[in-house]
Formats: C-alpha cells, structure tokens, sequence
C-alpha cells in the first residue's frame, strides 16, 4: 500500500501559461540550487538546447534521502517525436509571442542515491483551441502535485499529486465543463491509495439563468462517509471505477471481488440509503461492483435475508424481491432547446434478479443487457451471488451510472442502498465510470485484489 503524505508548506515552481494567464505567473525560486555537471548530463543526456529553470528542494524521502525536482526546457531542434511537430510554450519569451515556440518541458526526480526520474514531459501547446492552456507544478516535503488545465468549448482541468519516496501516484482530481451552458460540471477526486471515487456536480434547480458556469468548490474528507447533496449548490455520489487499463477479455466465470471496486453497504457505513431505515448488525448486506470493460458491469453480493426474501417473495412482483437496480441516462447536445436550462436528459432503469432475471423499471431503454450469474465465497469465506451485466453497445454506460441493491424482507421492498442521490425514483445525478489508467512516469499507483484474495493488481 501507498505511503501517505506529511503536508507542510509548499513551493511552487513555474506555470507554464498561456498568454491569457501571464498574470498567473509567479517568480522563479530565489534560490534555485545548480545542479552538478553530472546530474544536468543525466536529465539533459545528449541533448544540447537542454536548458535547467529551476530545482526546487523537495523534503526528505522515506529513507532520509535529499530529494530535489529539476525543471527544464527543451529548444526546438530536441523537440521529441511524441511532442506536435509545431512545437511548445514552454517559457516567457513563446507565452508572450505566439510565434516563438521551444521543444517542451521536463520535470524531473532527483533523489540522493538513485538514478534521476522523468515525472513529466510536458508540451503546451495551448491544450485546446481556447489557447487557454497551462502547467503548474507545486513542490511540498516528499511531494508533487501537476495541475493541467485546457479546452475550448468545453473546458477541463486535471490535476496529479505525487509522493516522491517511494514514488507513488496518491490523488488524482478531474474537473469538465462546458463553458458556455450551466448544468455541464462534473468534478471527480480519486483517492488512489484506497481507489475510493467521489464525483460532484451541480444541484439540480429549477431556472438556470443565474447559475454559474464552471465546476462545484469542494474539498473531500476521505475520512467521512459522502454526504447526497455536500453543499446547498451541490449533489455527489461514488464512481464505479474500471480499475483495468485497457478493456481487457472478460474474466472468467466464477470471479469474486475483492478491494478492486466500489463497495457499498445498506448499514449507511458506505453508499446512501435512499429507502427504509439502515440495516443493523448481522442484516446489513454489501453490494461489490467494477465495471470490467466500457459496457460490462460485474456485481458482488452478500445478503444474509436473500434466500428467506426470495422465498416470501415467490410469484410476486420484482420490486418485492431481492434485486439489483441499473440506473443509466441519455443526454442531448449541450445547447439543445433553452440554453439557459442545460443538456436534457434522460433516464432509465432497469431491475435484476438474483437469478439474473432483467425486469423494465423507468423510461424505455433502447436495448437490455444479457446476465450472467454463479455462486462464490469471497475473501472471508461468505456466500456470495457475482453478476456479469453486458450490453452490446459502448454507449451504455456513457452519460453515467447508478446502481441501486433492493434489500428485502417478508414480501417486503425494506431498504434501498445506491451510489448516487435519487429522490421519487429519478436521479439528481449520475457519475460517469472512473477509467483507471497507467501513469505515464511509471509510478505506482496502489493495488487492489479480485477473485477473492487471490489476485492482485497493482495500479
């Protein structure tokens, strides 16, 4: 597991802006240390327009170890082949003359002992048509945090914190938004080390005309249970993550979860219960889902009034038995009938058996998932039910998922646990599947197990 994170006062390296945002600009460090011949031919290599703009000290590392971050630009004629062949603005002299450009940016690990680490190689290029883009690098003691920002129409800003020893990926953020339309944000934290994901957006009003346009101001408490709606202004939920890089083949029948996805329980520990009072002591039940590829989901579950419910339940409606609800949306053009009120959109919901049996809830869904379903134990040994949901379509689960697990007793809807706030059966909000993804410097970035105990992944 990923070492966490002492946070004393930070030091701020250069931006690398846009011309719209000079003002952002702050100085270069006052005492920016040289670096020795040796470590400018590590990081430069045989690069000769390899210019170092500063070193920043950076704390000790878990061993003691003096760590530093070098920052460099590169000239045109070492412009990398991964970088747009027009080239970068890197520097002052290319944000204040769009003509001159340079062969982007590096920043760089330096750490007593070991040999030099690449963190990042930035290119801005203006990071969207907007021309708006930029870079910033915050240093604090054993830490890096790159914050990245661009667009056009619709905007984004991603952002990056790194503990630097041992080198771990620890937190991540994601923030989009249409710039001109309210109702567009969705902003995501990310927790590595636990991947635990909180996505924000705005609460839903009745007239738009005022609202402001941009992503929610929030600060997550890992240490709390998410709250439905944070702020008066803003409604949250718990993304399903795809802790795999790329869609992989499905994994076999028979797989339980572990720690790889999002774990929500009708005792209100985790998840919002949205129906009936929270569960006590030995009835609380515990839904596990990942979304294993773009369209397929697979659903843990372990509810100890299951079977008795199933029983008491027999012939009746769906609604009284133990089950799994499929919560997904369809949206129009941003700009579609009145701006001022945002995307339509709209909803359906779809409720699955135990038995893997797909029952029509609200709207018209376009196409119905296949199941499939098996018996298991996970890593404590418990009974549990696994199922694989699969659409034929990627664009399933495009505008955002709900799940919802229908606790029941004695013929009896009892409780409702979901990852997301609805109210009158309609939801306020539904957040996109966190895509998990390699960072580029290679860090690690925690690990998770499925199949039980068995496997691990690492991330």
């Amino acid at each position: 597991m990923i070492r966490s994170v002492r946070k004393l006062p930070s030091r701020r390296l250069i931006l690398a802006l846009s011309g719209a945002c000079m003002a952002c600009m702050p100085a270069l460090p006052a005492s920016a240390t040289d670096l020795a011949a040796v470590e400018k031919k590590a990081v430069c290599g045989d690069r000769p327009t390899c210019e170092i703009v500063a070193v920043t000290e950076a704390g000790k590392g878990a061993k003691g170890e003096r760590l530093r971050i070098a920052d460099l630009v590169l000239g045109l004629a070492d412009l990398p082949n991964y970088f747009p062949e027009e080239g970068c603005r890197s520097t002052d002299a290319a944000l204040e003359s769009m003509d001159k450009v340079d062969g982007g940016r590096e920043i760089w690990l330096l750490a007593d002992g070991a040999a030099p680490v690449k963190l990042l190689p930035l290119c801005n290029d203006g990071y969207g048509s907007a021309m708006m883009g930029y870079d910033e690098i915050t240093v604090g003691d054993n830490s890096l945090t790159h914050t990245q920002s661009g667009g056009s129409a619709w905007r984004w800003d991603v952002s990056k914190t790194f503990q630097l020893s041992p080198l771990a990926l620890i937190a991540e953020s994601d923030c989009s938004y249409n710039n001109m339309a309210p109702n567009t944000a969705e902003l995501t934290y990310i927790d590595r080390r636990t991947l635990e994901v909180r996505a924000y957006a705005p609460a839903p009003r009745a007239d738009w005309t005022d609202a402001e346009i941009g992503c929610p101001t929030v600060t997550p408490d890992y240490r709390k249970p998410l709250e439905p709606q944070p702020a008066p202004d803003v409604v949250a939920a718990y993304a399903v993550p795809v802790p795999f890089d790329v869609d992989p083949s499905p994994l076999p029948d028979g797989t339980t979860l572990g720690s790889c996805g999002l774990a929500l329980t009708t005792d209100g520990g985790r998840g919002f219960v949205i129906f009936g009072k929270p569960a006590e002591g030995a009835e609380a039940a515990e839904m596990r889902v990942i979304a294993e590829t773009s369209k397929s989901l697979i659903i843990q579950l372990r509810d100890p009034l299951a079977a008795d419910a199933i029983k008491a339940a027999a012939g009746a409606s769906w609604i009284k038995q133990p089950h799994v609800e499929i919560w997904t949306a369809a949206e129009g053009e941003p700009l579609e009938g009145d701006a001022a009120q945002g995307p339509e959109r709209k909803y359906f919901q779809i409720g699955i058996g135990l038995d893997g049996t797909v029952n029509v809830g609200a709207g018209k869904p376009s196409a119905l998932p296949k199941v499939a379903t098996w018996p298991g134990r996970d890593e404590k040994g418990r009974d549990v039910t696994v199922l694989r949901i699969t659409w034929a379509e990627e664009s399933a689960m495009l505008y955002g998922l709900g799940i919802v697990y229908s606790q029941a007793k004695d013929g009896k809807q009892l409780r409702l646990v979901a990852n997301a706030p609805i109210k009158k059966n309609k939801p306020l909000f539904l957040p996109s599947l966190w895509h998990n993804s390699q960072d580029e410097s290679g860090a690690p970035g925690g690990a998770c197990e499925f199949s039980g105990d068995t496997h691990q992944l690492d991330l």
